[in-house]
C-alpha cells in the first residue's frame, strides 16, 4: 500500500513538481515543447470503484504521457437506456481497486451539469479509502485524477447516483446546502513574480485576469470570518492542460489547515468550482499553484470565494 506525506516529488511529462505544502515552496522544471493530441487510446492502467461489495469499472477520461495529451471519452452526464446507475449512500466510505500503483490519487464527486463544472473534494480516510460525501442527492460523475510513476496522468470516471434517505431537504436553505454565497476580500498579495496582478483590489468578489508564474502563490485576506467552502476558478487552458494547484485555509493568516490538491478536469472553457469536503471557518486563504502537465505555472482569469 502507499501512503501520502506533505513532501512529494512527483515527475509528470513536461514538468516536475515538488510538493512542499507547510512550507509553500514549489519547484518546477520545464522540460520543453508539448504536443496535444486527441486520438489514438494508449494502454492505461485501469481503476475500479469498490462499494457494498460491488465493483463499477472507471472509464478514462484523459490521459497524458510523454507530453501528449489525449482525450478518450467525454464524462457521462445522462444515463443510457440500457446502463445501470450505482447508488451510493452520502457519507458512506468508497474504496478504489488499483490496476498500478500511483504516486498521488485523488476523488473527486463532480457534477458536470451545474452552472459550472463543479468538484467535490472526497476526504480520504484510507490508502485507496475516501468518504463519497454530496451537498445533496443527485447524480455525480465519480471520478479520479491519478498520477503514476512514469510520469502519466490519467483521469477516469463513472456516473454514480449519491442517495440520502436521512435528509431533509425541506430542513435545508439552498444557501446551506449548496454554500453558495459570494465573499468579498480585503486585501490580496501574490509571492514571487506573478505577470500581471491587478494592484488595487479592495472589497472585490472577483478578481480577474492575471497569471501565475512557476513559483507563486496568492494570499487572500477576507473582509470577515466565514464559512468558506472553495472557490470558482478560471484557467486560461482548461481545456488543453491540467493544473495542480492547493488551497488552505487560516484563521489567523499564520496557522493553515491541511491543504486539498485539486486539478482541473480538462472539460469546458467556463470556469471550474472546487469545493471542499467541507466549510472552513477561515479570514485567510492561500492558492498554491503546483505546476501543470505541459506548461508552466497557472493561468488565471477569474478567482471567486465561495462561502457563507
Amino acid at each position: 500500500m502507499f501512503q501520502f506525506t506533505n513532501i512529494k516529488n512527483i515527475m509528470i511529462p513536461s514538468i516536475i513538481v515538488t510538493f512542499a505544502f507547510s512550507l509553500g515552496v514549489i519547484n518546477v522544471i520545464d522540460a520543453g515543447p508539448h504536443e496535444i493530441a486527441f486520438a489514438a487510446v494508449p494502454n492505461i492502467p485501469t481503476i475500479s470503484l469498490e462499494y457494498n461489495d460491488g465493483k463499477l469499472d472507471l472509464n478514462p477520461l484523459i490521459n497524458i504521457k510523454d507530453k501528449i495529451l489525449t482525450k478518450l471519452n467525454s464524462p457521462e452526464t445522462e444515463p443510457d437506456e440500457d446502463s445501470v446507475i450505482y447508488s451510493i449512500n452520502n457519507g458512506d466510505k468508497i474504496s478504489f481497486n488499483l490496476g498500478e500503483e500511483p504516486s498521488r490519487l485523488d476523488a473527486y464527486l463532480v457534477d458536470y451539469e451545474a452552472d459550472y463544472n463543479t468538484l467535490y473534494s472526497l476526504e480520504k480516510s484510507g490508502d485507496t479509502e475516501f468518504i463519497a460525501k454530496a451537498p445533496s442527492p443527485g447524480l455525480y460523475n465519480a471520478e479520479v485524477h491519478a498520477l503514476y510513476p512514469d510520469g502519466t496522468y490519467a483521469s477516469y470516471s463513472k456516473l454514480v447516483k449519491i442517495v440520502d434517505d436521512k435528509m431533509n431537504l425541506l430542513e435545508l436553505t439552498p444557501d446551506k446546502i449548496n454554500c453558495a454565497g459570494e465573499l468579498k476580500s480585503t486585501k490580496v498579495t501574490a509571492i514571487g513574480d506573478p505577470k500581471n496582478l491587478l494592484s488595487d483590489i479592495i472589497s472585490q468578489p472577483i478578481i480577474k485576469e492575471f497569471g501565475l508564474g512557476k513559483t507563486d502563490e496568492i494570499n487572500i485576506e477576507l473582509e470577515n470570518n466565514n464559512d468558506v467552502c472553495g472557490l470558482q476558478m478560471g484557467l486560461a487552458n482548461s481545456e488543453t492542460d491540467i493544473n495542480f494547484f492547493a488551497i488552505q485555509f487560516s484563521e489567523n493568516g499564520k496557522d493553515y489547515e491541511y491543504p486539498i490538491v485539486f486539478s482541473n478536469t480538462g472539460f469546458g472553457d467556463a470556469p471550474e468550482v472546487y469545493r471542499y469536503p467541507s466549510s472552513i471557518e477561515a479570514k485567510y486563504l492561500k492558492v498554491v499553484p503546483l505546476g501543470s502537465t505541459i506548461v508552466e505555472g497557472l493561468g488565471i482569469e477569474d478567482l471567486k470565494i465561495i462561502g457563507n
